[in-house]
């Protein structure tokens, strides 16, 4: 006898057999039972749901004469004739292959003709997304107006495709991705009936990797089975590469410590391994929105099980929600870019390394990501204090707040002249990491991206074009805590504006008087 896949072997043949479906397998089995069935249906979800199983179920169930409360009996004739495919009067078209005018047209001249040897025509369509224009129109006319002894069951994986005045004149069900606790038991129970001896663990690793389809957990349990002794776990998971997880935590956790190199490392551990790096990506984004599911709800992800989310905790202490999503939004940008690309591995590696050095990342969604960093570090206790900004000691910091309480707090002259300026960029530092230690997050790190210069008699905080009009609003409502700090650091009463790059003229200074400054780009802790 002719060797079958388990999936065609295990094919349902009672609505009650369909796994995971209980909503539309009922509701069909009623209206079976009632003989009050609808002309057209159509079946929407991913592959392996059981849209084409439910399908030819409904055409068994509808010309059964033995029906039992809607189920078809799979014993008469017309049962046992649609089962083999002797009887003719059931029709399974593959629209991908069958998508023109003129293969619909030949259906609706067919259509016409009563059904020879049982009680109604059934057409099922594939795939019915693929069909063109012309050949959906076609269609149409006969789904308004069928012949009472025709039924039309129309499946797609793609319902966004189908016409909605096709859509509209079928009842519509939608099949859901199956658990992976039914897909357990449901191999579970087919391992037994094949007296296949398989440990538990390792038929959870197939109904994880298969995804909600439960033929593609046929297909992966196959190989796994064909060696006839007893499957083992550590077999399964070396024929699905769970290595793969392994190192998707591994870069996770790499990110979250900003450490590149690392990141570098394992990437090339991947590509020597010989596997393909697009779905390894893909295992990336789940990794990262993992955890930004975690930082928001402080709980395991659902679809996440022990030994995966134990791999992947470490990277989710460290990451904040903001570092989270962007890392999802940049490599799913960097993942569309590169199926088209000979070189993928470059974009990904590049990606990667974007994510581990947010510093020289302008955009806001950076800036975001790196406060929620900091936050997260200031929560678990550890210092926020920059490399390039030396940290504050507790001892100097008690001593500058007594020396502060005690000292007059005289004013100088509300002037910007390059004395100034000069004082307040050498204090700089200090005037950082005293705006860090206070918690204002915020505007310690939009600062970072400026500078200092005279403006009149005021001093500018300069942003350049672009980069500061989106961190403008952030700057001035922290003016007033900027001046304090900067009084308190130096004794001046500076007047602070927030200006643009744009808005220094090259050859004359707004004050009339030339700004010995007005060459410096940027300050030390940025080019830190």
């Amino acid at each position: 006898m002719e060797y079958q896949a388990l999936y065609r072997r295990w094919r349902p043949l009672t609505f009650d057999d369909i796994v995971g479906q209980k909503h539309v397998a009922q509701t069909i089995k009623n209206e079976v039972a009632s003989q009050n069935v609808g002309h057209a249906f159509l079946f929407c979800g991913t592959r392996g749901t059981g849209k084409t199983s439910t399908a030819r179920i409904l055409s068994r169930a509808i010309n059964c004469t033995n029906n039992k409360d809607g189920n078809p009996c799979n014993e008469c004739e017309s049962c046992k004739g649609i089962l083999s495919g002797s009887i003719m009067d059931v029709v399974e078209i593959d629209a991908a292959s069958n998508s023109g005018v003129a293969n619909i047209r030949s259906l609706r001249d067919e259509a016409n003709y009563a059904a020879a040897s049982v009680r109604y025509k059934v057409y099922i369509i594939d795939e019915v997304h693929a069909l063109s224009k012309d050949a959906f129109n076609a269609l149409l006319k006969l789904l308004e107006e069928p012949p009472e002894h025709v039924k039309f069951v129309l499946a797609t994986t793609e319902a966004n495709k189908v016409l909605d005045t096709i859509a509209s004149r079928c009842q519509r069900f939608d099949f859901n991705k199956i658990t992976k606790n039914d897909i357990f038991s449901r191999l579970d129970e087919i391992c037994e009936a094949e007296m296949i001896q398989i440990e538990p663990e390792a038929i959870r690793m197939v109904a994880e990797a298969a995804d909600g389809s439960l033929r593609d957990a046929l297909s992966i349990l196959e190989p796994c089975i064909s060696s006839g002794k007893i499957v083992e776990t550590e077999y399964v998971k070396s024929l699905l590469g769970f290595g793969e997880k392994k190192n998707v935590a591994e870069v996770c956790l790499a990110v979250s410590e900003n450490n590149g190199e690392k990141v570098l490392d394992i990437i090339e551990e991947v590509c020597a391994s010989g596997r393909n790096l697009n779905p390894f990506v893909e295992s990336l984004i789940k990794g990262f929105r993992n955890i930004m599911v975690y930082a928001i709800t402080r709980k395991k992800p659902l679809n996440e099980n022990d030994e995966d989310w134990e791999r992947l905790l470490p990277a989710a202490d460290n990451m904040g929600v903001d570092k989270a999503i962007l890392a999802v939004n940049v490599l799913s940008e960097a993942y569309s870019k590169a199926k088209y690309m000979s070189f993928p591995r470059y974009l990904i590696e590049a990606s990667l390394l974007k994510l581990c050095n947010l510093r020289e990342e302008g955009s806001m969604e950076a800036l975001e990501a790196r406060i929620g960093e900091l936050e997260k570090k200031i929560a678990r206790g550890i210092s926020v204090a920059p490399e390039s900004i030396p940290a504050v000691k507790e001892e100097k910091k008690e001593e500058s707040i007594k020396k502060e309480a005690e000292k007059p707090r005289a004013k100088t002259k509300k002037i910007a002249d390059s004395e100034a300026v000069a004082k307040i960029k050498e204090k700089w530092p200090e005037i950082m990491s005293a705006i860090a230690m206070g918690g204002s997050l915020n505007l310690y790190m939009a600062l970072e991206n400026s500078s200092l210069r005279s403006f009149g008699e005021k001093v500018a905080i300069v942003f350049p074009d672009g980069v500061g009009a989106v961190l403008r609003d952030m700057i001035e409502g922290g003016l007033s805590e900027i001046k304090e700090i900067i009084l308190s650091e130096t004794g001046l009463d500076a007047e602070l504006t927030v200006k643009m790059e744009s808005d220094f003229d090259a050859n004359e200074n707004n004050a009339g008087e030339v700004d010995p400054f007005d060459e410096i780009a940027s300050l030390p802790w940025v080019n830190n």
